[in-house]
């Protein structure tokens, strides 16, 4: 065997060597491969519309695959997401799917908010409203009652309803009421003998409002209730009328009171502070279609104790404005003077009779203690004296049915003071043809006082109000025979009766 020569010996070595070099760089690129880095996306879920959680959603992180619900407040998070580019799909039913790119960064966490819109495609419409009440073209329906109806929706959406209502002769489509998650709606002070229209309106505030047929019903006849009375009402008098069972509030603008019927009983006079002056108003019986009458003005002494009357045929209203007597037609026109008071007079209260066409009349000093009963021929105007330099206060006549007599309230007590106040006043029946005065409280309480009587319609029983002297107490109406001593009350929180 031959021996290696030197050259070539060393050229092996060196091609050993570099193997071996290569060798071990393999192996260090094997051992230093760059590590793979990781973040998370997390976010929250809620409709665009009113920032609500929405419920059954979905959300796809793409390309890893994940699939992810929120929790009950929309939230969602992902961790453990390689450094990249992804999409966020987020879809859920009724809305429009959203795809939203995001960056996915090393040991961050990519925050986001997603907002769904609506997707209208996708829902169903409420069902068309039925009527539950009042059925359509129902007659004698109450004043105060309850409209009710019936839809669903097939999605189960939660729905809101609007109510439009308007009488026959008005023509709008603007709700009385929006809103309403109930399938119900109370209504009142309906006009009577009116025919009413109603419409529903549902939606589920995805798709467009569903509108329902047009209902119609009609609210019962003016009732014929006997007693108008005036009570106070936050602080403002206002007229009421009832039967004793069922009662009505009849004025609701300004102070109103000492309501009187006209002889037809088919119209209602009352004095009204609406304008700031007290001026004599009329009305139907149950408040609509109110006319100013008066130009000059209700005055005198004591403005809650002034009256005034109608003619007995209907045609004139007659009232005091301080030392003159005015009649007017209920329409306003035919102003005149019927009567002037004695100098140092004024005018109170009064009351017409067609038995001998008499008026009978209060007539004051300067104080309310000051009083004299007098009586006027109303073709003429001329006044005679009837009670005169009688102690004690005195309330306001009124006739009896045949004009034989008039009702009045006079304070036996013959008490005074500033204020006006009577502590025992009494209900007397003065003869017209003599003065000669009978007293017929019967039965009252000791304390109390009897004030402004008046004659039922058929002249056998008196109307009046019955109230502590205290000043403050409620006041109460009573009802009381002519002959007196069997009174009777028939309500509580009530003056200035009338018996219509």
């Amino acid at each position: 065997m031959k021996t290696l020569q030197p050259y070539h010996a060393r050229l092996l070595k060196r091609f050993a060597l570099l193997v071996l070099l290569t060798h071990l760089l393999s192996c260090a690129e094997e051992t230093y491969v760059e590590p793979t880095r990781f973040g998370t996306i997390k976010g929250r879920v809620l409709a665009l519309k009113d920032k609500s959680v929405i419920k059954n959603v979905l959300v796809r992180i793409n390309p890893s695959g994940k699939t992810i619900e929120p929790d009950e407040s929309g939230r969602f998070e992902v961790a453990e997401l390689p450094t990249g580019s992804y999409t966020v799909q987020t879809s859920a039913d009724k809305f429009k799917t959203d795809i939203t790119s995001v960056q996915v960064l090393e040991s961050q966490a990519t925050d986001m908010a997603i907002f769904l819109t609506m997707d209208r495609d996708q829902n169903k419409s409420p069902l068309l409203p039925s009527v539950i009440k009042p059925l359509d073209k129902s007659t004698g329906i109450a004043n105060s009652t309850t409209l009710a109806w019936k839809s669903s929706d097939a999605d189960q959406d939660s729905l809101w309803y609007s109510v439009i209502l308007f009488k026959e002769g008005q023509n709008t489509s603007i709700p009385i009421a929006s809103g309403l998650r109930y399938d119900t709606l109370a209504v009142s002070n309906l006009d009577y003998e009116s025919t009413y229209y109603w419409q529903v309106v549902a939606t589920d505030s995805i798709s467009n409002p569903v509108y329902s047929e047009i209902w119609s019903f009609k609210t019962r006849e003016v009732p014929d209730l006997p007693y108008i009375f005036t009570r106070k009402v936050d602080q403002l008098y206002q007229i009421f009328a009832t039967d004793g069972k069922e009662t009505i509030q009849v004025t609701r603008n300004g102070s109103n009171w000492r309501p009187m019927v006209s002889p037809n009983r088919k119209r209602l006079a009352f004095i009204s502070n609406i304008n700031s002056d007290p001026h004599i108003y009329t009305a139907d019986l149950v408040g609509k279609n109110p006319q100013r009458v008066t130009v000059v003005p209700v005055g005198g002494v004591s403005l809650m104790e002034l009256s005034f009357c109608w003619s007995p045929d209907g045609t004139e209203i007659l009232y005091p404005n301080y030392d003159k007597l005015y009649a007017v037609h209920p329409d306003g026109t035919g102003l005149r003077v019927v009567a002037k008071a004695p100098v140092g007079r004024f005018f109170a209260g009064v009351d017409w009779t067609a038995q001998g066409n008499l008026i009978i009349a209060r007539l004051t000093g300067g104080s309310v203690y000051d009083n004299t009963i007098y009586l006027i021929n109303a073709a003429t105007g001329v006044l005679s004296e009837l009670i005169t330099d009688k102690p004690g206060k005195i309330g306001n006549p009124a006739f009896s049915v045949d004009g034989q007599y008039a009702a009045l309230t006079i304070d036996i007590s013959n008490f005074q003071n500033n204020e006006g106040r009577q502590l025992n006043a009494h209900i007397f029946l003065v003869k017209v043809s003599t003065g000669e005065l009978t007293d017929i409280s019967g039965g009252k309480s000791d304390g109390t006082n009897d004030l402004d009587p008046r004659f039922s319609p058929n002249g056998s029983r008196i109307i009046f109000t019955n109230t502590s002297n205290d000043g403050f107490s409620s006041k109460n109406i009573y009802t009381n025979s002519a002959s007196g001593f069997d009174r009777t009350e028939l309500l509580k929180d009530g003056e200035l009766p009338y018996w219509r």
